[in-house]
């Protein structure tokens, strides 16, 4: 039962290991000191022979064992040692006197830096070797100064008497010193695993009960994990490194499956569709003066191959070793497939599913930026159709409908590529006819349209033949060369003269 509290914090000794050989260094420093004290000493009884014989090969040892053998049992042993050896050489050098053994409690208090209650045991029993030889040495007349007293067996109890209480609340110090030691640095390395993104520690790996600092450093563990695992995009903690997936949440595993987090180098996981991409972005990351990437769009795919769209953020933690990066992915295929479905209601003639007037007049204004900035010349089309309100009293408006989308149908067969036609309204289209060189090339193209409508119209169920004409007005820029923005006004203007005219014709 006694045994067992013992071997619990033996234990430590692993976690505590980086601790002791910095121990082992100061120590070897305490011994230079003592040395110094002892040469500082000498010249009361010219003990100079005895500091050279004794305190240097002490010393030398004690360096010898902290480079080669630092933070084991035997150096820590040899260091309690060394510093009884120190004591023993002041109390001799001072002639014995009383007053040197205190020099002995205060480097016995020096050795619970060690937090081992194996040294303050060995130290104990080096002292008493050294008072019960050398000072029995003494009585028998040996020049050793142990005592300042010849009764020896006497003054040889009494320091044994005093001393034993003394070593053994040095010795249950060292074994909590020992245990909070151990809470330290098991906190600090806890610590820095999280930061390195290991979050899953395993059981093995938290050895050492549920001190409270530990505990602390756990809930933070759990809290983290819990952040992580409650955000609603893919995020996914990766090591700069080794290129390895440290943490995931469950979104990532839902938005690219499980196999995303499969082993080897995050940039060759299979959910990159190019596999430069991870380079690129850390390129660009790396670039970066935050340090972050934000909303950045690129092509993944899913483990099952399935193709998303996804905006990535990244943002890069360098000032930690291992450098760490956070990626969160979104998967924004529905919103973007939302949002073209969005622009082509409100850019469609749903009716005829031409251009309606904003989009238009949209790709109007494109090609004016273009005449303005690079020269491009252009023209607009205005189109109305001769005799079309007859149809819908004669025949209804699901017939005007139908003649409409038959309309549309023929006008784009007319169209040059990059133009853009678009319904107005009614029975009302307009054409901007891009990279135009000049006002009859722009008729040409006019008249294309006039003449596509010249052919009669067969509706679907065969009941009639219908026989219409269009007027057009055709503006070309370099017409309204003071006031291009009045081109779609001129060629309305243009469309009522080629009415006035007899219809059916193109006016300029």
């Amino acid at each position: 039962m006694i045994g067992t509290p013992f071997r619990q914090e033996a234990a430590f000794d692993a976690l505590l290991r980086p601790y002791r050989e910095r121990a082992d260094r100061i120590m070897v420093g305490m011994n230079l000191f003592l040395l110094g004290v002892c040469l500082a000493v000498a010249p009361l009884r010219a003990t100079y022979v005895e500091v050279l014989l004794i305190g240097l090969p002490t010393l030398l040892l004690s360096s010898w064992l902290a480079r080669q053998h630092a933070g084991e049992l035997l150096t820590r042993l040899f260091m309690a040692c060394g510093f009884m050896v120190f004591t023993g050489l002041l109390i001799h050098q001072t002639g014995g006197d009383i007053e040197a053994h205190f020099a002995a409690f205060g480097l016995v208090g020096v050795l619970l830096y060690y937090r081992d209650w194996r040294t303050i045991v060995a130290a104990t029993v080096f002292i008493y070797l050294h008072h019960l030889v050398l000072g029995y040495a003494q009585t028998l007349g040996a020049p050793i100064y142990v005592f300042d007293d010849r009764r020896f067996w006497l003054l040889f109890g009494l320091h044994v008497a005093y001393f034993l209480p003394f070593v053994a609340m040095m010795g249950y110090l060292s074994v909590w010193l020992r245990r909070e030691g151990y809470e330290s640095q098991h906190v600090i390395d806890l610590a820095q695993r999280i930061v390195q993104g290991h979050l899953l520690i395993s059981e093995e790996e938290s050895r050492g009960g549920s001190t409270p600092l530990i505990s602390a450093v756990r809930q933070m563990k759990l809290r983290l994990l819990d952040l992580l695992r409650v955000m609603p995009v893919a995020a996914a903690v990766i090591r700069i490194d080794s290129e390895q997936v440290v943490n995931v949440n469950e979104a990532w595993l839902r938005t690219l499956g499980p196999l995303a987090v499969q082993a080897g180098r995050f940039g060759e996981s299979p959910i990159w569709a190019d596999p430069a991409t991870w380079a690129t972005l850390l390129g660009r990351l790396r670039a970066a003066s935050e340090k972050l990437l934000d909303k950045v769009e690129v092509v993944l795919r899913r483990t099952d191959g399935t193709p998303i769209l996804c905006e990535l953020s990244l943002i890069l933690h360098d000032e930690m070793v291992p450098v760490m990066a956070i990626l969160t992915v979104e998967d924004i295929t529905l919103r973007r497939q939302t949002e073209k479905t969005m622009q082509r209601l409100a850019f469609t003639d749903m009716l005829t599913e031409l251009p309606n007037r904003a989009r238009l007049y949209q790709a109007f204004h494109e090609a004016l930026a273009l005449w303005e900035s690079k020269g491009t010349a252009f023209a607009f089309v205005a189109l109305d159709l001769d005799g079309f309100k007859p149809v819908n009293d004669t025949y209804g408006h699901d017939v005007g409908d139908e003649l409409l989308r038959l309309i549309a149908a023929r006008f784009q067969h007319s169209l040059r590529e990059g133009d853009v036609l678009g319904r107005m309204g009614g029975d009302e289209f307009g054409v901007v006819l891009n990279d135009c060189r000049n006002g009859e090339a722009a008729a040409q193209v006019a008249q294309r349209f006039v003449d596509a409508v010249a052919r009669p119209f067969y509706l679907k169920d065969g009941t009639a033949v219908i026989q219409l004409g269009i007027s057009a007005g055709v503006v070309h820029v370099s017409q309204c060369v003071d006031n291009p923005q009045r081109m779609p006004k001129s060629a309305d203007e243009a469309l009522y003269r080629a009415k006035a005219a007899g219809k059916n014709q193109v006016a300029a």
